[in-house]
């Protein structure tokens, strides 16, 4: 199906002020913290006798509280991608008190405009008392404030350490593979024969001639064994940079050094990989407004 570009931006402009809502609203939900314990303590001079207070507080709280149901199920759904599990109970509990609160208080609306009834004979046709509809309300309230916290809390990478008597993993790095090759160099300049002092007799040709097929032999070898360690050597470069996209798709805001910690690799390899693939994600970008 073909996409349209300006429904495209239509929809990342919504998911934009949901987002800015959603943030925001903690500051109103704090707001009317602050205002209702300061009418508490100062016996209704705050919000009881003030009409304007009233009208105010009314509506930043309706503003934070209902502003943020979009918002909270789009979390749920991410942080259960992510794989963080307190947060998505919370936030999938945020959702459905969210969503069962906006449903009883749109269906007192309706039937009030429907049947042209009081605000007070609407509430008897709830089936749950209003004392407890203000109560669950007051309870998300507290829950928002718990959730937006926790937003700013990143969950800590696992290190995996290996069980006692298990073999730890060989990880071929560019410096043990830097060793090997000079290992090998000097194993096979060690092993060339010398060259014959005295004129070769029939059995001395005989003998170069094994001599030489065993020097090419070596040669060969090594030859096969340096595009071994260049392709694996490639191979691993190649794994390492999906492992580092993969990783900081899920991490963006990791530093070098848990990055390194997470994937098993230097702090100069993870800083190295994330250069370069944060010069691909600017390319791809450039190369798409240009397309």
């Amino acid at each position: 199906m073909k996409q349209f570009q300006s429904i495209e931006r239509l929809d990342t402009a919504i998911l934009y002020a949901l987002e800015l809502a959603s943030s925001v609203s903690v500051l109103l939900l704090a707001f009317g913290l602050i205002a209702s314990m300061a009418n508490v303590l100062t016996k209704g001079s705050v919000l009881t006798d003030n009409l304007l207070m009233q009208r105010v507080w009314a509506w930043t709280q309706c503003i934070a509280i209902d502003a943020s149901v979009a918002g909270t199920i789009i979390r749920t759904f991410r942080y259960y991608q992510q794989g963080e599990r307190v947060k998505t109970w919370l936030y999938g509990v945020l959702s459905l008190l969210l969503l069962f609160t906006a449903a009883i208080v749109s269906n007192i609306e309706s039937v009030q405009q429907t049947l042209n009834l009081t605000l007070d004979a609407a509430y008897v046709h709830v089936f749950i008392p209003v004392e407890v509809l203000i109560w669950i309300r007051s309870f998300v309230i507290v829950l928002l404030i718990v959730a937006h916290a926790l937003r700013h809390v990143q969950r800590e990478p696992e290190q995996t350490t290996p069980a006692a008597g298990s073999p730890v993993p060989l990880v071929l790095t560019p410096e043990l593979v830097d060793a090997l090759r000079a290992a090998l160099a000097q194993v096979t300049i060690s092993e060339e024969p010398q060259a014959p002092q005295a004129l070769p007799s029939p059995q001395g040709e005989q003998q170069t001639n094994k001599d030489e097929q065993r020097a090419n032999t070596a040669q060969e070898a090594t030859a096969s064994c340096d595009h071994e360690q260049a392709t694996n050597e490639s191979e691993q470069e190649a794994n390492n940079y999906e492992r580092v996209k993969a990783y900081l798709a899920t991490h963006p805001h990791a530093t070098d050094r848990a990055l390194a910690d997470a994937l098993t690799i230097s702090t100069s390899t993870a800083n190295k990989w994330r250069k370069r693939i944060e010069r691909a994600s600017v390319e791809d970008e450039c190369r798409a407004q240009y397309t």
